[in-house]
């Protein structure tokens, strides 16, 4: 039984991902963020400032064949990554770049792979059944993009894996991953070495590890940078991005001036850090499975914040479905509730009115496969994301795309990669348009549920269900 299931999954989802990745060619978007990676490794690689314009705009310029991304207008995507991470993109910068591309996307297909076996066995479920949850959030918004959403969600799904062996090795090499991510990687580092003894050390040997790598990559004035210049510039620059679904995009959609947007969105990551941290221990006592330490902090790091995109709130994925596993109740409902709103890429079906199709039957399988709800209750809730993905797309044309020029707040530094890209989001995208708001909700609900979910699970002992599948003993 298993197999067929498996193989009409792998189907339907190869079908929607070649559909995308055509899609992504024909506006020469493919592999779009992954050209700045490349960009700015191939730029470190040869002793230049990888955050800067003219060295990654001469990069990102030269024509590439296969509707591989190609920067137009002296538009160029930035490369907001620490030093030590954009190392690993000057290894594929060895390559050409339709060969380093190539190369890349294996990774993101095989990690995917990865993602799917390791996540089974956190909550004892088949591969095929975390596979439905992936598959259309993956195929249309993270892997046609190149985003590093696949690799850094089975390092996740891996460490916490390794977490609940007590095996350092493994646990070692997923942190190292995860930190290619730092606005993620901080909360669940700060979250191991509050609450976990046995991994504190390796912890803080992987921060100086990195620290050293950072430093010795680019010196300490790049490394400096990164956080003085690039950072700042970087969350300015997408204040008013449709495709943002961060705290500063919401405040400024209500009105808030720029500068207010951004402490907004600063502050919401501050608190959603500080209670995940919090949840992934209290929950990791009273579930008796440290694999919560790794997945809460992450979940809660990409909700709200100051620069989330759907891609990264994927990473959410792991701890919806381990707090789905091992609760019961009111809390079991929270959980299933993240997982079907969170799952699906609601807000492209705006740009892409087809994607309804793969939404809704998302929204079935979910319910049948993951959630293992009977056939009429999965029928009923695609039925109800039908009307809701119905009166999106009629709003849309009613309204039609509601963005206009937004005036920045502030001035970018010239010589950053930032500006231009600031000055191209600002010159087409404005948050405040109705139509971008509504095919968010779903998203900031599920995002809501899963915090609501772990906080009544341990606050309530009766909704805990069962035991940790592979449990190790915390090391509190």
């Amino acid at each position: 039984m298993r197999r067929p299931v498996l193989a009409a999954l792998v189907i339907a989802a190869c079908a929607v991902l070649a559909w995308q990745l055509v899609v992504n060619a024909q506006g020469r978007m493919l592999l779009g963020d992954f050209r700045a990676f490349y960009c700015g490794g191939s730029t470190l690689l040869h002793g230049a400032n990888p955050y800067e314009a003219g060295p990654l705009l001469h990069c990102e310029q030269v024509p590439q064949p296969f509707g591989l991304h190609t920067a137009r207008d002296r538009v160029d995507l930035p490369a907001p990554f620490p030093g030590y991470a954009l190392a690993l993109f000057a290894i594929f910068a060895l390559l050409p770049y339709p060969l380093a591309a190539a190369a890349w996307f294996v990774l993101l297909l095989a990690c995917t792979a990865l993602a799917c076996v390791f996540t089974a066995r956190l909550v004892d479920r088949p591969p095929y059944a975390v596979l439905t949850l992936l598959a259309v959030a993956f195929s249309v918004a993270v892997i046609p993009y190149g985003e590093l959403a696949p690799i850094i969600f089975a390092a996740l799904a891996g460490g916490a894996l390794a977490l609940r062996r007590g095996v350092n090795m493994p646990l070692i090499a997923a942190l190292a991953v995860t930190a290619l991510l730092p606005h993620v990687a901080l909360p669940v580092f700060l979250a191991l070495l509050i609450w976990d003894r046995a991994a504190r050390l390796p912890v803080a040997a992987i921060c100086v590890a990195l620290a050293a790598l950072d430093l010795v990559i680019g010196g300490p004035q790049l490394a400096i940078s990164y956080f003085t210049r690039v950072l700042p510039n970087h969350a300015a620059s997408e204040i008013g991005f449709i495709t943002q679904y961060s705290m500063t995009w919401f405040a400024q959609g209500l009105g808030a001036p720029d500068r207010v947007a951004l402490a907004a969105g600063n502050i919401s990551y501050l608190v959603t850090i500080v209670f995940g941290i919090w949840l992934a221990g209290v929950a990791a006592r009273k579930f008796a499975d440290p694999a919560f330490l790794l997945l809460v902090p992450a979940a809660l790091a990409v909700t709200f914040g100051s620069f989330i995109h759907y891609s990264e709130i994927t990473l959410a994925f792991p701890a919806a479905l381990l707090l789905y596993a091992r609760t019961r109740g009111t809390a079991r409902a929270f959980a299933a509730a993240a997982l079907v709103l969170v799952a699906l890429p609601w807000q492209s079906i705006i740009t892409q009115p087809a994607l309804v199709a793969p939404v809704v039957a998302g929204t079935v399988a979910i319910a049948l496969i993951v959630l293992q709800y009977p056939p009429r209750w999965s029928l009923r809730l695609g039925l109800g994301a039908a009307l809701f993905c119905a009166l999106a797309i009629v709003l849309a044309w009613q309204l039609g795309p509601q963005t206009a020029p937004h005036a920045a707040g502030a001035a970018f530094d010239p010589l950053l990669a930032e500006a231009s890209w600031a000055r191209h989001i600002s010159d087409q995208t404005s948050s405040s348009g109705l139509v971008w708001w509504i095919p968010k909700l779903p998203t900031w609900i599920g995002l809501v549920s899963l915090a609501l979910c772990g906080a009544y699970a341990v606050a309530h002992k009766d909704d805990i269900a069962g035991v940790a599948i592979e449990n190790a003993p915390a090391g509190t």
